[in-house]
């Protein structure tokens, strides 16, 4: 996530995720949440699935007043193509003439069985929201809960629905089964993965589009023109994790190329340097989750490594990161391995026994590494406060 420009409203769209009962205190029990999937030639700010009503869920963030501009380029395209679902549109104060708009165009238009709701932001979800754009992009995710000190972060101020009460769409709202012979499911399963592994660095929460033939992924990396390249299996039969450099940023991979030795050292001892692009190359493993998990390995120590540098924070790539590259690694599985062992619970326990529900689901979920178990217990330190 870029800091050249603000992403304030990215930073809000993270908040409703990790805290999507912001959003079910208004509209009930949500799954399936997506952040910026295409929708036509536009993005949607956060997709989901109503559990109650089995109905796609559209929501358009906007932190300022609401505007002629938002309403034509973003709410008109939901509403003229949807048939039926549930579309939320928040802004910081609301024109009557905008929503009057939008409660003209249903009512004209009765065979739509949309419910649509105008939200109001608190002033003081802004103002965290300024506080959280200042920070490291990687510090955001792990400082959401700031939001959350404004008592009603989100305010119902408009709601016209003319879905009938006993209506029930047909979204899917059970756990999504993958299929490993469909190369769409194979990299959403993936970017699931570096979802669940990788929270605190933004862009893996958005949605990617795959290209029907493609096997690679793409993901921003912080600045314009410079992407991190995945794939589980390759035409050529590899696994990799790279970054590229589009023509114009040539310069900064000539600048890299001449560091390939630190490079090598630092981050992996097999990176190739090629065609604008660093990649690590490895022979996918036999389960599809292991080699997964060495993607998010290197990715991570990508991540870390190259993040300073094409954020501009640094001049230079740092050179004084303790260990080499396969010694860190090592360091890092054997912590994992530990950290395991300690966290180790029996599920079939925690399913039994006399426990809150959302704590056992917590408590059994797999911890690998140091990273994930800061993480579960940042979730349960949520929960408490939540409860209590």
């Amino acid at each position: 996530m870029p800091k050249q420009r603000s992403e304030k409203e990215m930073i809000f769209n993270l908040y409703l995720k990790k805290y999507p009962d912001v959003l079910e205190r208004i509209l009930g029990d949500l799954t399936q949440i997506e952040l910026e999937i295409p929708y036509g030639r536009k993005k949607i700010d956060i997709y989901a699935v109503s559990k109650n009503k089995r109905v796609e869920v559209f929501v358009e963030n906007q932190l300022t007043p609401s505007d002629e501009a938002h309403l034509k380029e973003k709410l008109w395209p939901i509403l003229h193509s949807l048939q039926e679902g549930i579309v939320v549109w928040t802004a910081l104060r609301f024109d009557e003439k905008h929503l009057s708009a939008v409660k003209a165009f249903l009512k004209a238009n009765p065979q739509k069985y949309i419910n649509f709701y105008g939200v109001e932001l608190h002033p003081e979800v802004i103002k965290q929201i300024g506080i959280l754009d200042s920070l490291n992009p990687f510090d955001i995710w792990p400082n959401l809960w700031r939001i959350n000190k404004v008592a009603e972060p989100l305010k119902l101020v408009y709601q016209h629905e003319q879905m009938p009460d006993t209506h029930i769409g047909r979204a899917h709202v059970g756990e999504y089964r993958y299929d490993f012979h469909r190369m769409e499911d194979v990299k959403k399963c993936l970017m699931e993965y570096l979802r669940k592994h990788l929270a605190y660095f933004p862009n893996v929460h958005t949605s990617k589009k795959h290209l029907a033939h493609s096997l690679t992924i793409s993901m921003g990396a912080g600045i314009s023109g410079v992407v991190y390249q995945l794939s589980n299996r390759n035409k050529q039969g590899w696994a990799y994790v790279g970054l590229h450099f589009d023509k114009c940023r040539e310069d900064m991979y000539r600048s890299l190329y001449h560091q390939k030795s630190l490079i090598t050292k630092k981050v992996h001892p097999s990176i190739v340097l090629e065609n604008r692009s660093l990649r690590v190359y490895f022979e996918p493993y036999a389960d599809l989750y292991d080699t997964m998990a060495e993607i998010k390995t290197i990715l991570e120590k990508m991540i870390q490594f190259f993040s300073p540098y094409l954020h501009g924070s640094v001049e230079g790539l740092p050179d004084d990161l303790p260990g080499d590259a396969g010694e860190e690694r090592n360091s890092q599985v054997l912590q994992g391995k530990v950290v395991e062992e300690v966290m180790k619970i029996d599920k079939e326990w925690l399913s039994s026994a006399m426990i809150d529900p959302r704590m056992a689901e917590i408590l059994s979920e797999e911890v690998t590494d140091e990273r994930a178990f800061l993480a579960q217990q940042e979730r349960i330190s949520e929960h408490l406060i939540h409860r209590f």
